[in-house]
């Protein structure tokens, strides 16, 4: 015991040396925290050191907080967590035991490794510049708009002047590309529906630079309430009601601040009431005094059936068109009428079509837009697809009008088999292109059409299939269904590479995210989802496999976030085979990204 006591009184005096020597030579911010659990005392350590980094810097902040009964000081120490959080990672700390059991931890960090604290905040705004960038090359101007602003309230999180990155001049160049998106962006009106003196139907064509705006998302004052409309691929349509159908001009306010998704990035949510949020002059008035030119449309085979005008374009011998015509007529017409009992009466042998169309119907209110059909036949592994037909879905817990495609499956006999939402034109032809230099298009088509289903499935709150797309067990892709299938043994690998998680990690969080999941399709009004970044990438090392990477944004009545999805598809048999689905909710640094690298196959 002599002994013990004579130790614990040496590292005791060894520590106080060493701590008052770092604490002397003024070379360090630092802080001290004593817990019976050494985490709760490093964190109390970490804090007391930030409060003297926020001390040194909070002059800089000063125009770049938002003004609150809190102050500068309060907001300084704000920000600073959101960098110790994730970025202090050069601290160092000393522990020592003392008397009553507890630990004494006592964190230091050079003065001089600040700058690169905030480095890691710099890297992670070029990052999402860049990402920004990307989505823009592909017309999805929603998604650049909002990254090119996030990193405009990451950029506030700096004492900089002018934050520069790689010799790139952030401070200049966000608010230019911001600035120079709006300004480049176009509405034009193409249609104006006036179905009664209350309800009135507005599409819109949405161009940048003479270029068709694959997504984008806009609002407008009804006179009420504050509507929110996602176009795509070129158009958005919208309804007026009530005084606002007699409207003869409208202002159209583009999006970009997204506060709504503001809690997609950890960082964005927590820096969101701090810091100050720039306003850009996004603002374009819509004449809806002009009258509208019918709308041209050009193809090749031409059907009409009932109220509907069906025009299709199609390769190939497909002798069931004519029974394809007659589906989807059918289908329209049910659709349109809204009447659930004809979706029974019609399906009655399908439960599967039934209940999907019933759901879709349900949690979308869907309404069909044209009475014209000009659409794309095209052959699948199963069958065949109808893409598109463009409807406008409603979800009005959230004010929200949304500009969708539906694919329609059809069997080799033109039975009508499946409905998804399709994804947009732009991202579609883009595989098309990477197809042609591949020669793999009927597996990046099988891709395609299964990330439709997966989309569908959370707009129709199917959450079987949702289950089936995240069970443990590899899943396979036959037809319209999925179905499980238990893989041997170390069939797959998982390879963990520097900040990515380990895969157990993976698993939990499925599980956590599938029981909120399940609460969420039965507590919420509405339910959207889209995606923010979509990339088909082929396995070099495998043949027949594939990764696929997709930023996934989602949206309900009282939540909304986003998650990170990658999947691992072997083509290898007749149908194809999931190996892998790894989840990850709120990832935004691409080294913790799970992705095809990870994985080795072994069969």
């Amino acid at each position: 015991m002599k002994y013990i006591l004579i130790l614990l009184f040496s590292i005791a005096v060894l520590f106080a040396q060493n701590k008052q020597q770092i604490i002397n030579s003024g070379d360090y911010f630092y802080g001290t925290g004593a817990s019976f659990d050494a985490r709760e005392a490093r964190d109390q350590a970490l804090s007391e050191l930030t409060e003297q980094i926020a001390v040194r810097v909070s002059k800089s902040f000063e125009h770049k907080i938002e003004e609150s009964a809190k102050g500068l000081d309060d907001g300084v120490r704000s920000i600073l967590r959101t960098h110790s959080a994730a970025t202090l990672k050069n601290v160092r700390s000393i522990k020592h035991p003392l008397p009553d059991g507890r630990i004494e931890v006592f964190c230091y960090l050079s003065k001089n490794e600040v700058s690169k604290v905030f480095n890691e905040r710099k890297k992670l705004i070029a990052e999402m510049a860049c990402k920004a960038g990307e989505s823009e090359e592909t017309g999805n101007f929603a998604n650049a708009l909002k990254l090119y602003y996030f990193s405009m309230l990451l950029l506030n999180s700096l004492p900089d002047q002018n934050v520069i990155y790689n010799s790139v001049n952030y401070t200049v160049i966000l608010p230019a590309e911001i600035n120079r998106i709006i300004a480049g962006l176009r509405f034009e009106l193409l249609e104006d529906k006036r179905i009664s003196d209350k309800e009135r139907e507005i599409t819109v064509k949405m161009r940048y630079n003479d270029r068709p705006v694959s997504t984008l998302d806009f609002t407008f004052w009804d006179g009420s309430n504050q509507v929110s409309v996602s176009g795509r691929d070129g158009l958005a349509a919208f309804q007026l009601f009530g005084g606002s159908a007699k409207f003869k001009k409208l202002q159209l306010n583009i999006k970009y601040a997204y506060y709504n998704a503001r809690k997609e990035y950890n960082v964005v949510a927590e820096l969101w009431p701090v810091v100050n949020k720039p306003v850009f002059k996004a603002t374009k008035i819509l004449d809806l005094s002009k009258k509208t030119k019918p709308v041209a449309v050009h193809n090749v085979n031409k059907q009409t059936a009932g109220n509907w005008n069906i025009k299709l374009k199609y390769e190939g011998d497909f002798k069931s068109v004519h029974k394809a015509t007659q589906s989807t007529t059918q289908f329209l017409n049910i659709l349109q009428k809204g009447d659930k009992n004809l979706v029974r009466s019609a399906y009655r042998n399908d439960p599967f079509l039934r209940d999907k169309i019933l759901n879709y119907m349900d949690y979308n209110h869907p309404k069909v837009l044209y009475k014209t059909i000009n659409a794309q036949i095209n052959k699948t592994k199963s069958g065949y697809e109808l893409r598109k037909i463009r409807v406008l879905n409603n979800y009005a817990s959230m004010n929200k009008q949304s500009t969708e495609y539906l694919v329609l499956d059809f069997s080799d006999k033109g039975n009508l088999i499946d409905i998804n939402t399709a994804i947009t034109k732009g991202l579609y032809e883009e595989f098309v292109k990477q197809s042609e230099f591949a020669g793999d298009w009927q597996r990046r088509q099988q891709i395609i059409k299964f990330i439709e289903k997966y989309r569908t499935a959370y707009l129709t709150r199917d959450i079987q299939t949702v289950d089936l797309m995240f069970a443990e067990d590899a899943l396979i892709l036959i037809g319209r269904k999925i179905k499980r299938k238990k893989l041997p043994d170390n069939a797959v690998q998982y390879q963990k590479m520097g900040a990515e998680p380990d895969y157990e990690y993976l698993k939990l969080t499925k599980e956590n995210y599938l029981k909120r999941q399940r609460a969420v399709f039965k507590s919420q009004k509405d339910i959207f989802l889209d995606f923010g970044s979509f990339d088909i990438i082929k396995k070099n090392n495998s043949k027949n496999v594939y990764g696929v990477e997709m930023r996934q944004n989602y949206s309900s009545t009282t939540y909304s976030d986003e998650g990170y999805l990658f999947l691992l598809i072997d083509f290898s048999d007749r149908d194809p085979l999931i190996y892998v689905r790894a989840w990850q909710p709120n990832e935004w640094d691409d080294s913790t990204l799970v992705r095809t690298a990870n994985f080795r196959i072994y069969k």
